[in-house]
């Protein structure tokens, strides 16, 4: 099964959008006392050994996903076993005992998506998710050097583009925005206190853009106040 599904091109491709999968696999220290080639690892340029046979698993993963609630499902005491699973309450759908192709699970899983989407909503996409998450990234950048207007624009250009995506979606890049206003709110904090110390004109030069930068949010309202103290004679 680990060659006509785990390792099947076309289920692969499947998988990245289609599936999350969580593997509880037993016996692996087994494999290793005994030198079997299945449970062979790589050490990467870092240290980490890997296994060659889940690439940037280590063996710490493959238990910690073993103790799971994954290694609850298999009451049979059989393997391969292979639930497929609601994500939105964790109950078991559909189960298939034995080895399949991975034909097999890819029309199970359509099915129960369809299913699924039609009760709960759009679900999620993982390339979008990736895309996401690099933003973040790069906004968290901008912060790091104190570029708060550029991190606000493309915290702004971020929202909008999710605004159609799912719910979950909409609310991680609102945890995002609610980050980028926080950090703005310290950097105004600090502006504060150099207008408390009488240095008006260098806190006047960097309140500007963030006054521009700030409209629409929950800050605006001090912003401006502290650029019109900045600004009084």
């Amino acid at each position: 099964m680990h060659g006509s599904v785990l390792q099947n091109k076309k289920y692969i491709k499947f998988a990245s959008e289609n599936t999350v999968e969580v593997m509880a696999l037993g016996r692996l220290e087994e494999g290793i006392s005994k030198n079997d080639r299945k449970a062979a690892t790589y050490k990467a340029k870092d240290g980490t050994e890997y296994l060659v046979e889940f690439p940037n698993l280590t063996v710490a993963d493959i238990k910690n996903l073993r103790s799971s609630k994954a290694g609850s499902y298999n009451n049979t005491g059989k393997i391969p076993y292979t639930a497929i699973v609601n994500p939105h309450t964790l109950e078991e759908l559909e189960n298939i005992k034995g080895g399949y192709a991975g034909k097999t699970l890819m029309d199970i899983v359509t099915t129960h998506r369809k299913a699924l989407a039609k009760e709960h909503g759009k679900s999620l996409s993982r390339k979008v998710l990736t895309k996401v998450r690099k933003q973040e990234q790069a906004i968290q950048g901008e912060l790091q050097k104190e570029s708060y207007a550029k991190a606000l624009s493309a915290t702004a250009k971020l929202e909008k583009s999710v605004a159609k995506q799912p719910a979950a979606l909409i609310e991680m890049v609102g945890k995002i925005k609610a980050d980028v206003v926080a950090a703005c709110g310290k950097k105004l904090d600090s502006l504060e206190a150099l207008i408390g110390r009488g240095a008006k004109a260098e806190a006047s030069k960097e309140l500007g853009p963030l006054a521009r930068a700030l409209k629409g949010t929950s800050l605006e309202e001090r912003v401006n106040g502290l650029l019109a103290q900045a600004k009084a004679e």
